[in-house]
């Protein structure tokens, strides 16, 4: 799998997303479903939400992750038997991570046009210390999966991985107001 098939996936997926919620809901909603996009990509969460749309995508985007990695990795049964093991410790962890980013990208929606020095402090900080948390997570994993399928393929995992983060991130970033955004807005009109 290339990173041009990667890419279109990224478009049909984010025109999912787009088609179901971006054009008919306000921006919490629009935030929430962004983010939980970063979790529910993974496969790890089992639980249906209550709101059909959610798990719809939800369901998807858990086929999706793991057809890609399968795709792009294309390991023999050995590697496969050595792999998925890797990955599922993994993905849990980082599910975690992703949960605790996306409270406080909440926290944030929520609270931006009227941000405290505070709020903005507390926000700032734990975005980063996740951004290093999940550094660190790609790294130790990156190790496991070196010594249980070897360099070559750890880091074509860790490629493609660190790639899906970004274009999610991009992806939320792209869908949040920034600070003084919301002022601009309300003066315009």
């Amino acid at each position: 799998m290339s990173i041009k098939h990667l890419k279109a996936v990224d478009v049909k997926i984010f025109k999912l997303i787009a088609d179901n919620y971006l054009t008919k809901k306000g921006l919490m909603k629009r935030l929430l479903i962004l983010s939980a996009a970063m979790i529910f990509f993974t496969g790890v969460i089992n639980a249906q939400s209550g709101d059909p749309e959610l798990d719809y995508i939800k369901q998807a985007y858990s086929k999706e992750k793991k057809t890609i990695v399968d795709e792009y990795m294309n390991l023999d049964a050995a590697d496969s038997a050595k792999f998925w093991p890797v990955y599922a410790k993994y993905e849990a962890s980082r599910e975690k991570l992703s949960i605790a980013r996306i409270k406080l990208i909440d926290e944030y929606v929520k609270n931006v046009a009227s941000l405290s020095p505070e709020a903005a402090s507390r926000i700032g900080d734990g975005v980063l210390k996740n951004t290093i948390s999940v550094d660190k997570l790609n790294l130790e994993y990156f190790g496991k999966m070196k010594k249980a399928i070897g360099a070559v393929k750890a880091a074509q995992y860790i490629q493609l991985e660190t790639y899906l983060q970004t274009t999610w991130r991009a992806v939320v970033q792209d869908n949040i107001p920034l600070i003084g955004e919301l002022d601009k807005t309300q003066k315009e009109n």
